[in-house]
């Protein structure tokens, strides 16, 4: 398995996937491999771009800036349901985001095994549309549990340019569109996103992202203590949570300068 995953990890062609955006991985801060971590990726974006090309693939040097860190990329479970597909994601370690899978990886008593959770999720790519940063994050708790459960580090990653590939369709929040948009989700456990990209011969329409530069960005790790029965409501979720939002957003304020636009949006958090 571990040899099948590095290699497909370093299938040649992803890094041309990598460079068509381009895609690129910037770590600020050291990671020790005797530790295990909880990666929380923002924002989702359509398609979670970033979070496949630097992550679930080491297109862009993972293992070099992370020495020691076996990442595995988390997904819907649907994923592991589509025949030969799933095949194709379990070659690359991809695992399902449920409790007992993240439970397993996170049980190593070695250390250097990480997770990597889109924390938003299908909701928020609803909310994905350029010059917007618009994440759904104050009711996502269950990853700051599953840290706690197995006092894994967490590590927030802010991704810029992950909403600029594609454009969306005007849908704020209380509208007719996505009401429907909701009820959909709820029914199906899939948001129905309505999105405009580029063709082959053309810049103004298509299913095909446009090439803009994605840059996730790695924060320093916040160690969780160890809290094997902590449960949903427990006092500690939240303290570690607001700790893990209040690390994303200065995240993002420091280097939003840096790999976004003049006009860069506020955070806003839902």
């Amino acid at each position: 398995y571990r040899w099948c995953k590095k290699f497909c990890r370093n299938l040649w062609f992803h890094k041309f996937v990598a460079e068509y955006y381009p895609c690129k991985l910037i770590k600020t801060a050291d990671l020790d491999p005797k530790n295990n971590y909880v990666f929380g990726y923002h924002p989702h974006g359509i398609i979670g771009v970033g979070a496949q090309a630097n992550f679930g693939t080491d297109s862009t040097g993972f293992s070099e800036l992370f020495p020691g860190i076996d990442m595995t990329l988390m997904t819907l479970k649907l994923t592991f349901k589509i025949p030969f597909f799933r095949e194709w994601v379990m070659a690359h370690g991809l695992a399902s985001c449920g409790s007992k899978s993240c439970d397993y990886i996170l049980s190593s008593a070695k250390g250097g095994k990480a997770l990597m959770i889109v924390i938003g999720g299908a909701a928020e790519s609803l909310d994905a549309r350029p010059e917007a940063m618009d994440l759904t994050l104050l009711n996502r708790k269950g990853f700051v549990r599953v840290a706690l459960k197995n006092g894994a580090h967490l590590v927030p990653v802010i991704s810029f340019g992950e909403n600029e590939v594609f454009a969306g369709i005007p849908n704020e929040r209380g509208s007719i569109i996505r009401k429907v948009q909701h009820w959909v989700q709820k029914k199906t456990g899939v948001a129905p996103v309505v999105f405009i990209g580029r063709g082959i011969f053309n810049y103004a329409f298509g299913v095909l992202p446009h090439r803009r530069a994605i840059t996730s960005v790695v924060g320093a790790s916040l160690p969780c203590p160890k809290v094997p029965d902590v449960k949903r409501g427990d006092p500690i979720v939240d303290v570690w949570h607001k700790k893990y939002v209040d690390a994303l957003i200065e995240l993002y304020n420091t280097y939003k300068g840096k790999y976004m636009r003049d006009n860069s949006p506020e955070i806003r958090l839902f």
